[in-house]
């Protein structure tokens, strides 16, 4: 059974997204990839890709949940939407990204869930499902 998340996880997630809209806007690769697990898989409708590869998270990212395309927007700004505990180190969070331009205005948005895993002061993105 899914449990509301309290106010430390809120404000942790708040944190994590917005260093994770940080990395995917800039393209550090590095960055975004250390927040994935090892195992970390992207559920599409049609079908599920592993994201096992620095390139390969930020490709996938970009193509259907959220990241920017390069000079297509300045920033990547997250609001965490809603969140459920699965368990002691399991989170369920949706997030809205909204993409914005030079003069701060939305361009676009979408919504992605995340299947996070508590982990030594942070969270590892476990699956990613990009939201219609």
């Amino acid at each position: 059974m899914a449990t509301d998340t309290g106010d430390y996880d809120h404000e942790a997630l708040r944190t994590y997204f917005v260093e994770q809209g940080l990395a995917l806007g800039s393209g550090d690769l590095e960055a975004v990839a250390d927040r994935f697990d090892a195992t970390a898989v992207l559920v599409l409708a049609e079908e599920t890709v592993a994201l096992s590869t620095p390139e390969r998270v930020h490709d996938m990212l970009r193509e259907h949940a959220g990241a920017p395309d390069p000079g297509d927007a300045v920033a990547l700004v997250p609001q965490v939407t809603d969140s459920a505990e699965l368990g002691w180190a399991l989170l369920w969070v949706e997030v809205r990204w909204s993409l914005r331009d030079e003069l701060a205005a939305e361009r676009s948005s979408r919504r992605v869930r995340y299947l996070l895993r508590r982990a030594r002061g942070t969270f590892e993105v476990c699956v990613v499902v990009p939201l219609a």
